[in-house]
């Protein structure tokens, strides 16, 4: 067989596009589902629930289908977004456990930190519970992303590390000095200069040596040449490659798939119809994009499609293509993931296939379509099954009818109609209503009310009851089970655990379907992608520690496990169930039965069901290598009898060596004193001694003035001098004799009050030693 042309593929690609579901202007019945069901989410009044075109009636519009899907919504977001691992990776060969967990850990990375992942699961979810089958794209993209960064006021230290990465190309770099350093800089400067000045002044009439002088110039003119640090604003392009796995949500119109497709898994064509700038398609490396037309623009898009872009009112008209930028202009683009034999073979493979209008944009093989999807509710042998939408679609338009009757009838009751006889009733009166009014007629039968029917609004409400238990019993999702007004209190525990249980159930098996379909189809793809194309490997911290990540060491060959399970109940059965377990392993472990990996599974799984995301942050997993960094664990606990023998024994010997070092210190005390208390009587009598020595010295002096005096004179005059100069001397002589006796005294106080010091010491030490033989 020859190779496929590129007509023969256009030809192709367009019959499988018009074939498939979802085709723009197809107008089947899946869509008009999916637009009915958006549309009674929203509790729009338009088409079915379009209220009558009379005046005064009620527009009111029930919202049991978006109160169910919002209550369903919140446990399936909790199982899915706030439990550490819903997909668990097994080894298939013994060596492989480590490297199981790490894929774990990983490809949950790569889903919660390098993609949106709580955004995407949510969107997922409410796009399956809201439109049949809910879509996401998961593929491998190995584009370089560009971008331009621009950093101000950077030292040389962080430039060097900026340029350092293998990333960075400088674009524009400009140096400039520091302008704080420059204001320290002429600060310092002049302080030194003041300095300087000071010192050329003359202090105390001397002046500085030349050379200091000569010295201090030299250093000023130093600190002056000092250059300024630098500083940088730098632009510099960030190129990134190596690839990345992305993932995102596709909204269900814009999915193609085959009508008679069982599964996408099976199915041999699948597409996705999108708009794309012409922009958008050059930066991605297309060629021709200006040649593409603009396929009609609003007629191209699907009803659904206008929905759910334009709600509020706009047309895509008047939305999009109304910028003069060329490269602003929207095209619709189709990639194609067609089963075929292109090459001519015989044997059919992947190939993607990109159609813009009639151009073929992108032709090459792959190994499979990108797309990932669950249905709530699937029929067996068809792709596309029932959602919680579909089954609450029909209560919510019963209990609308219902409610607007209700309305419309009591406002009728309040706000009646009446019959007048033309001319016999004053219609300015009848019109008139007010309390206590009068209306002016001419006979008594010129006015009344007219015959109608007053609403049984007890009989509405009734009625409106079973209705609600009708949705109830379709969608499994009771009011008891949103903890609202419904639970009698009445009931036993028993029984309100029976009918929660009862509708948890169907969560549970919508949240065991997702896991299963969904989520295990997005894991296998994305492990394929990392394992087939990340180039490089890379340093992550993945449960608690940094690790070294290269999938390229993956055979992508891993079992799965499912980690949510059926019947298990809600959040404190698990945990007192878990409790119950907990208590059976205490006794398992006393006769053998039970080991420490056990308890810690037991415990693990109690920290989640608390609503941990890990229980690892609680307990350490026995089974886990020692980590040679961590501090050594604290040997056991010695034996009680031994420790206490030991010590009593090393108290007995701490006894005994205080007594010889206390009787070694009295010994040292007394002599210490001895030794004391003689210092202080020599002392004193050796100032005693000098005392006297200076007294006799003194009277020998005075004896010899006295002498002199006498002497001298001989006369009258000199008798009357002599006097006065004896009683000068006599005066002197007692103020001697009065400061050697003081000065005795003195000496005597001192060294009694040394002594007392000494005996008061003595006496506290004594004390001090007998209180610490008593201990």
């Amino acid at each position: 067989m020859a190779k496929m042309t590129d007509d023969e593929l256009r030809a192709l690609t367009d019959a499988e596009m018009q074939d498939a579901t979802g085709f723009c202007g197809s107008g089947g019945r899946l869509e008009a589902q999916r637009r009915k069901n958006l549309r009674y989410f929203m509790a729009e009044a338009t088409e079915d629930l379009a209220p009558p075109d009379v005046p005064g009636r009620s527009t009111v519009v029930d919202t049991t289908v978006r109160n169910t899907l919002l209550g369903m919504e919140a446990p399936l977001i909790k199982t899915f977004c706030g439990t550490e691992n819903v997909v668990e990776f097994s080894e298939t060969t013994q060596d492989d456990e480590e490297k199981a967990k790490q894929v774990t850990d990983y490809l949950n990375y790569l889903l919660r930190k390098k993609n949106p992942g709580y955004s995407i699961v949510t969107t997922w979810i409410r796009d399956a519970l809201l439109q049949k089958v809910g879509f996401v794209k998961v593929w491998w993209d190995a584009s370089i992303i560009e971008s331009k960064e621009e950093y101000r006021g950077q030292t040389d230290v962080q430039l060097a590390i900026l340029l350092d990465d293998d990333e960075v190309e400088p674009v524009e770099q400009k140096a400039y000095p520091d302008p704080e350093a420059e204001k320290a800089k002429a600060k310092q400067l002049e302080q030194m200069q003041a300095q300087f000045a000071q010192m050329q002044q003359p202090m105390g009439g001397r002046e500085q040596a030349p050379q200091n002088l000569q010295q201090a110039a030299q250093q000023i003119a130093q600190f002056a040449a000092q250059p300024v640090p630098q500083l940088y604003d730098i632009t510099v392009r960030r190129k990134k490659d190596g690839g990345r796995l992305c993932i995102e949500n596709v909204p269900p119109e814009e999915i193609l798939v085959r009508r008679d497709a069982k599964s996408l898994r099976d199915t041999p064509f699948v597409g996705h119809r999108l708009r794309r700038t012409i922009g958008q398609l050059t930066a991605a490396g297309y060629r021709n994009v200006d040649k593409i037309s603009a396929d009609g623009d609003g007629d191209d898009m699907s009803q659904e499609a206008a929905q759910r872009r334009y709600a509020d009112g706009d047309s895509p008209d008047m939305a999009r293509n109304n910028s003069i930028d060329p490269t602003a202009r929207e095209v619709w683009i189709t990639e194609c993931y067609v089963m075929c034999d292109y090459d001519g073979n015989g044997i059919p493979s992947w190939r993607k296939v990109v159609r813009a209008g009639d151009q073929i944009l992108e032709n090459e093989e792959c190994d499979d379509h990108p797309f990932v999807g669950w249905c709530p509710i699937p029929m067996p042998h068809r792709l596309f099954g029932l959602c919680p939408a579909d089954l609450a679609v029909e209560p919510q338009r019963v209990k609308t009818a219902l409610k607007r009757a209700a309305f419309d009838n009591i406002s009728l009751s309040v706000n009646g109609r009446y019959y007048a006889l033309d001319g016999q009733v004053n219609l300015d009166d009848l019109l008139s209503s007010r309390p206590g009014g009068v209306v002016r007629v001419k006979s008594l039968n010129a006015v009344g009310r007219l015959d109608q029917g007053v609403g049984d609004v007890n009989g509405a409400m009734q009625l409106m009851e079973s209705v609600e238990l009708d949705a109830e019993e379709s969608t499994g999702w009771t009011r008891q089970s949103q903890g609202g007004n419904g639970m009698p209190l009445d009931q036993t525990a028993t029984q309100v655990n029976i009918v929660t249980n009862r509708a948890d159930s169907r969560v549970e098996i919508i949240a065991r379907q997702f896991a299963e379909t969904g989520y295990t189809d997005l894991f296998k793809r994305m492990l394929k992608l990392v394992s087939q194309y990340q180039n490089k490997a890379e340093m992550v911290k993945l449960g608690g520690k940094w690790q070294n990540v290269d999938p390229r060491e993956w055979t992508n060959q891993f079992d799965m496990t499912i980690n949510v399970g059926l019947g298990t109940g809600n959040k404190d059965q698990q945990v007192q169930h878990l409790m119950a377990l907990k208590q059976a392993q205490a006794e398992g472990l006393q006769i053998g039965i039970c080991k420490p990996q056990h308890v810690y599974n037991a415990d693990i799984k109690l920290a989640e069901a608390l609503g941990f995301k890990s229980g690892d942050q609680f307990f350490h997993d026995p089974s886990a290598p020692p980590d040679p960094n961590a501090p050594p664990e604290p040997p056991p606990p010695p034996n009680p009898d031994v420790v206490k023998a030991q010590a009593q024994q090393q108290q007995h010997a701490a006894e005994m060596q205080f007594k010889q070092q206390q009787a070694e210190a009295d010994r040292k005390y007394a002599a210490d004193l001895e030794r004391y208390k003689g210092d202080m009587q020599m002392r004193v009598d050796q100032n005693r001694q000098e005392a006297e020595a200076r007294q006799k010295q003194l009277e020998i002096e005075q004896q010899a003035q006295l002498e002199a005096l006498k002497e001298q004179y001989r006369n009258e005059e000199a008798r009357e001098k002599y006097q006065a100069d004896m009683a000068r001397l006599e005066l002197e002589r007692y103020k001697i004799d009065k400061d050697a006796e003081t000065e005795i005294v003195i000496a005597q106080i001192a060294a009694k009050q040394a002594n007392d010091a000494a005996l008061m010491a003595a006496e506290q030490r004594a004390n001090m030693g007998a209180a610490n033989g008593d201990a």
